[in-house]
C-alpha cells in the first residue's frame, strides 16, 4: 500500500512541475540563433538598416496572399506573452505591422484575419503589399518555422471556457523545406 501511495504522489508531483513548466511552439533547435534583444519597433522604422538576424515575432493576421508556393501573410505585431496562456496577446497598442514570407503550403484556414501566428526566420529588405487596397512597404521575415492558432479573432487565453464551453483551439506549425 505504501508503494503504490508513492507512485501516486510521484505522478502527482510529475504533473504538477509539467504544468509550470514554459509551453513552447518551436522545438529547441529552431530557435537556436534566435536574436533574444531584437527590437521590433527599430527594425520597422529602419528595416533596410540592419543585418540579417534571426527572430522570433509573434501576432495577428491582418491578411494572407498564395503566390505559387510562397504565402506572404501580413501580421500586426504583438508581444508574445507567457501568462494566462503561451502566444501572441492583444495589448490595445498597435505596434506596426510586419510581412512573413513562407516557401511551402499551409492549409488556409489557419491565414486567415484575425488568427495568432508567431513566427521563426531571418530578416530580410521591406516586402510592397496591398493592404487594404493600398501598397505599403513592410519589413519582412523569411519563415524557417510559423505556428498558428486558429482563434478566429479571440484571445488565446479564451478559449478553454469560450461561451460557457469548452472549445479546442486547433493549433499547427509548419516549417519550411528552403528557409
Amino acid at each position: 500500500m505504501k508503494y503504490i501511495f508513492e507512485a501516486v504522489l510521484f505522478f502527482l508531483a510529475g504533473i504538477a512541475i509539467s504544468a509550470c513548466a514554459s509551453y513552447k511552439v518551436f522545438p529547441p533547435k529552431v530557435l537556436d540563433g534566435v536574436d533574444p534583444n531584437f527590437d521590433f519597433t527599430r527594425w520597422r522604422m529602419m528595416p533596410n538598416q540592419a543585418e540579417a538576424k534571426k527572430i522570433q515575432l509573434g501576432g495577428r493576421i491582418v491578411q494572407s496572399e498564395v503566390k505559387g508556393e510562397t504565402v506572404t501573410i501580413v501580421v500586426a505585431h504583438l508581444p508574445v506573452v507567457e501568462h494566462p496562456a503561451y502566444g501572441p496577446k492583444e495589448t490595445g497598442r498597435h505596434n506596426g505591422e510586419f510581412a512573413i514570407t513562407y516557401q511551402g503550403t499551409i492549409e488556409p484556414t489557419y491565414v486567415q484575419p484575425g488568427n495568432r501566428v508567431m513566427v521563426v526566420g531571418t530578416t530580410r529588405p521591406p516586402k510592397v503589399v496591398m493592404v487594404d487596397d493600398l501598397a505599403r512597404s513592410l519589413p519582412t521575415v523569411a519563415a524557417q518555422c510559423v505556428h498558428f492558432w486558429n482563434t478566429g479573432g479571440r484571445e488565446i487565453a479564451d478559449f478553454p471556457y469560450y461561451d460557457g464551453g469548452y472549445t479546442t483551439l486547433e493549433e499547427q506549425t509548419v516549417c519550411a523545406n528552403n528557409p
